[in-house]
């Protein structure tokens, strides 16, 4: 590596003043002291008046630079005790500090970050930051570094003396508008993983640990740490804290990634220098702590305190924050040390904004919540406490919503509104679920009938309805769609029933019930394609009309290779046998035109449209079609 200082050259570079213009400031005094004296013995004569006044104009001119050179004097002292407490700080510092100039040219390199990079600090200095970046990496850390007087957190490659890359998080500070910094300081922190498997490309590697958004570790990098912590030392303690950040307002993806980096540059500051920060797949912060549960509590409540309304461009964003904590055990796996944090977090969630709870206490809270909604739920259908909300699909060639499907939602009077991940599972637990799913088929066929007679068309609009495996196996699907196709008017080629892969696999009278909705005139899809048995073999002569691929598939597509590739492998196996496929979560900008670019045609998720509420129906369709000009959610009035 080429660098632009010199044998002996100082870590920081502060130029001194021109050597001739010093030695002439530090002059001004002696000879003003010198030919004072003389002035005064001419002023005291009876000079010529000519004289007199360049005598005096001399004597003012050396006032004047005597002044400057006391203000010069003062100037100088200070920018050296500046420069001091800038070195002590920085090298008091636990993580390693970098200092750039205007230009990105490190002026100075703490010891510690001479070690991360493999390399002295005299290698260093004077070295370009973007020499020793990726170039993959280069555009977003020169992003952070353009400075807005904010701080940022950026995750890159950097390469170290031996030629190997290392992976570093940077939390960029520009303190170029601070008159005793004058500069960008970065403190940087290694997040590389601990080694790569034999044959592996490493920079794929590093790249795949990395949350594109935030710069953070993600899922993955965080899997990998709490695995390594549980193989160290026994005597040493550490725990999880999971940072759950919410909002009431709808953001776009510029806005919801402008939103996650403030986030992440508040937390960042916020957080002990043994700390480690990564985000998990669902958009929350986890916190590795190295102490104990209640260090873990402490460290929690600090970070949640951080997190306040957010000035946007377009006003003030009011953010809530709570958080779930849980230990680190070395007989616990870290996915199940994780899920119980997650647990706390839900927990905390129900308790409102702030609360701070662990896994120990969720746990008991959980149980008698579940034991209370399971009470709860047995009535919720006789007090009305059960609605639909409808989800519209868009045919992407002829920019139409061609479906909705019907979502079940539970208000509870007390609890308010219960997820259905929730309550669902509650249901099939017994033979609830079977008059649930009885009503759910009435109520969406009834709905959609309304919208237009329920007559059949090209341009008439279709209704998806989940149905339970209990229901199916009942033997009661077929009276029950027969009953609401009888009751509503809605023509059963408008009604699309969803099972699940499993159902596929049931007795054979389940294939036959299937059957004989298909000579009805009914469809039939499968649900969360490709996370169950998924395979030729049960495809190919089944009574399925289309496949609904599971949002699993888009988790990360825009950078997962092999996730794209699932995509289109789905893609290519409906149109082999025949079959539409709906892709279920589009919810970004870049995976509508990824799926689109693959031939996706019919899409559904929030970026096209949220639920819609049965009196949003009839406004909404149309604005979910619109959202695929824009590429961009549509929010009804």
């Amino acid at each position: 590596m080429t660098t632009a200082s010199g044998p002996g050259q100082s870590p920081v570079h502060s130029p001194a003043p021109p050597r001739s213009g010093r030695t002439g400031a530090l002059a001004v005094p002696g000879a003003a002291l010198a030919i004072a004296p003389g002035v005064a013995a001419l002023l005291a004569l009876d000079a010529p008046s000519g004289v007199v006044v360049a005598v005096g104009g001399l004597l003012a001119l050396l006032t004047v630079q005597l002044l400057l050179w006391r203000r010069q004097h003062r100037l100088s002292g200070a920018l050296q005790r500046s420069q001091s407490s800038l070195r002590t700080l920085v090298r008091s510092s636990v993580d390693p500090v970098v200092i750039l100039d205007d230009s990105l040219r490190i002026t100075f390199a703490s010891d510690a970050a001479g070690e991360l990079l493999g390399l002295g600090i005299p290698d260093l200095v004077g070295v370009h930051i973007g020499d020793t970046v990726h170039p993959d990496d280069r555009s977003a850390l020169f992003g952070a570094l353009d400075g807005d007087g904010e701080s940022a957190v950026r995750t890159a490659r950097v390469r170290q003396g031996d030629g190997r890359w290392r992976l570093v998080q940077a939390t960029v500070r520009d303190l170029r508008g601070d008159p005793e910094i004058g500069a960008l300081v970065l403190h940087c922190r290694d997040v590389s993983p601990s080694a790569p498997a034999p044959g592996a490309d490493s920079e794929l590697l590093e790249l795949s640990l990395t949350d594109p958004v935030t710069g953070l570790p993600n899922r993955t990098a965080l899997m990998r740490r709490l695995s390594a912590v549980q193989r160290g030392p026994r005597n040493r303690s550490a725990a999880i804290a999971v940072i759950g950040v919410d909002r009431t307002e709808e953001l776009s993806p510029g806005e919801e990634a402008t939103l996650l980096r403030a986030l992440t540059s508040r937390i960042s500051r916020a957080l002990r220098g043994e700390d480690w920060l990564a985000r998990s797949t669902d958009g929350d912060f986890v916190v590795l702590v190295q102490g104990s549960i209640s260090d873990a509590e402490a460290v929690a409540q600090r970070l949640i305190a951080t997190v306040g309304p957010l000035a946007t461009t377009t006003g003030t964003l009011p953010l809530t924050a709570v958080a779930g904590v849980s230990r680190l055990s070395a007989d616990l796996e870290p996915a199940e040390a994780l899920r119980r944090a997650d647990l706390a977090l839900r927990s905390a969630r129900r308790a409102g904004s702030g609360s701070v709870h662990r896994y120990d206490d969720a746990l008991r809270t959980e149980q008698d919540r579940r034991s209370t909604l399971r009470a709860d739920l047995d009535g919720a259908l006789e007090r009305g406490e059960l609605r639909l909300v409808f989800q519209p699909v868009v045919d992407a060639v002829l920019h139409r919503t061609v479906t909705v499907e019907a979502l079940l939602r539970w208000r509870h009077p007390l609890l308010g509104d219960i997820s259905p991940v929730e309550f669902v599972p509650l249901a099939e637990e017994s033979a609830l679920i079977t008059a649930v799913g009885r009503w759910v088929l009435l109520d969406a066929c009834r709905t959609v009938a309304a919208l237009d007679g329920g007559q059949p068309g090209a341009d008439a609009l279709n209704v998806a309805v989940n149905v339970s495996a209990r229901q199916v196996r009942s033997g009661e699907l077929v009276p029950d769609v027969l009953a609401a196709l009888a009751d509503s008017g809605l023509h059963p080629s408008r009604l699309l029933v969803e099972i699940t892969e499993s159902v596929l696999l049931d007795d054979a009278h389940v294939i036959e019930d299937l059957a004989a909705l298909r000579r009805l005139g009914v469809r039939i899809a499968v649900d969360d394609f490709g996370t169950g048995w998924s395979s030729l073999a049960y495809l190919v002569g089944m009574p399925v009309d289309v496949l609904k691929m599971d949002q699993y598939f888009l988790a990360d597509v825009e950078h997962d290779p092999a996730r794209r590739a699932m995509c289109r492998a789905v893609l290519q196996l409906g149109s082999s046998l025949g079959l539409p496929v709906i892709v279920e979560g589009v919810n970004t900008p870049a995976t509508l035109a990824l799926l689109r670019d693959m031939g996706h045609r019919y899409l559904q998720g929030f970026l096209l449209s949220r639920p819609l509420e049965t009196a949003q129906l009839a406004d909404g369709l149309e604005l979910a079609a619109s959202a695929l000009r824009a590429r961009g959610p549509v929010v009804l009035p």
